[in-house]
């Protein structure tokens, strides 16, 4: 079996950067996607530029932190009164209860981003990553809260830019998305301390040992204060960087005979 093995937010802050550069460099981490728009993005592009066999993409982020686009007259349904992205805990509370288990968007009445606002600001993203890396990212992957006109536009960016799209390789059927059922919206504090990753992470690639391709999604990371202002994911970070790590996960892919793949592994059958 082939192991796309991604962990998120990479640049979302210093903590977080650093647990994922521990889950490269110690661990199985093999593509990451970089926040912008942070006070850590610099410093991450900086530490993982010249890092060899990493796919780094690009997280596009309408949640936390400040946009990229400066004018903000431009962006006004993705930001509160002080400039800082609406808070994915704000626009989930007007999300429908019901919705498409199978589908990567959230449901809602009436979408809370205007396109060609979010299209805007998906875009000065995309162009601040290549600012940062010095190149274009290696794929293109949504961050948090996904509506129809985000991911509609992220795709419409995708194709300008020709970038992959994660959610292709999600859709796939030659690729088997392994899910990861233990983090839910909203996830306390208190179930984030008691949740096994390891364990569970464990149990998912021994059942998906017959795939020839599976891709597994992750948030490595460290807390800091930071972190703790911009998101309520925080403790589990930590336990997904001690699976990522972890010497019995690293035995099992060694006896499998996993192999660890980028995005570039898989390009051909994703375009």
């Amino acid at each position: 079996m082939k192991l796309l093995f991604q962990s998120d937010d990479y640049g979302f802050t210093d903590a977080v950067t650093d647990g994922i550069i521990k889950g490269i460099q110690e661990g199985i981490i093999r593509n990451t996607g970089l926040f912008v728009n942070m006070p850590s993005s610099q410093r991450a592009a900086n530490l993982i530029k010249n890092i060899e066999g990493i796919s780094v993409g690009i997280d596009i982020n309408l949640v936390a932190g400040y946009p990229i686009t400066k004018d903000k007259i431009k962006i006004t349904s993705l930001i509160r009164e002080d400039g800082h992205f609406i808070p994915s805990t704000v626009q989930m509370k007007k999300m429908r209860k019901e919705g498409n288990q199978h589908s990567i968007e959230q449901m809602f009445d009436v979408d809370p981003y205007d396109y060609e606002e979010v299209l805007l600001e998906t875009e000065n993203q995309v162009l601040r990553f290549i600012e940062l890396m010095g190149r274009k990212p290696d794929y293109i992957h949504p961050h948090s809260l996904v509506t129809k006109n985000s991911i509609q536009a992220l795709m419409e960016i995708a194709k300008k830019y020709e970038l992959v799209f994660s959610g292709k390789a999600m859709r796939n059927d030659k690729i088997h998305m392994i899910p990861c059922d233990w983090t839910p919206k909203p996830f306390p504090i208190s179930e984030q301390v008691n949740t096994q990753v390891e364990d569970k992470l464990l149990t998912a690639l021994e059942n998906s040992l017959e795939h020839e391709i599976a891709y597994f999604i992750c948030h490595c990371g460290y807390v800091d204060s930071a972190l703790l202002y911009e998101s309520t994911y925080s403790i589990i970070r930590c336990k997904d960087l001690e699976a990522a790590t972890s010497s019995k996960i690293k035995e099992f892919i060694k006896e499998n005979k996993i192999e660890l793949i980028n995005y570039n592994d898989i390009k051909e059958i994703i375009i």
